[in-house]
């Protein structure tokens, strides 16, 4: 009966520990709520990605 009651406390005490801990405060984490500027400079050219081809499609080939 003791070693019972000395084990929950002990899982207690545990757990305790682990919510606190997660619950830090983490300084090295970067805000991600900023505003980026992803527009070229003057003199850099624009990177657009080409459109893939939709399913049933082809490069080159239009349908009457």
């Amino acid at each position: 009966m003791a070693q019972a009651k000395w084990m929950k406390l002990g899982a207690a005490a545990f757990l305790s520990v682990g919510m606190l801990a997660a619950c830090g405060d983490a300084e090295d984490e970067q805000p991600t709520d900023e505003d980026i500027d992803v527009t070229p400079e003057e003199g850099e050219q624009e990177i657009i990605p080409e459109e893939e081809p939709k399913e049933g499609e082809e490069d080159g080939e239009e349908e009457d």
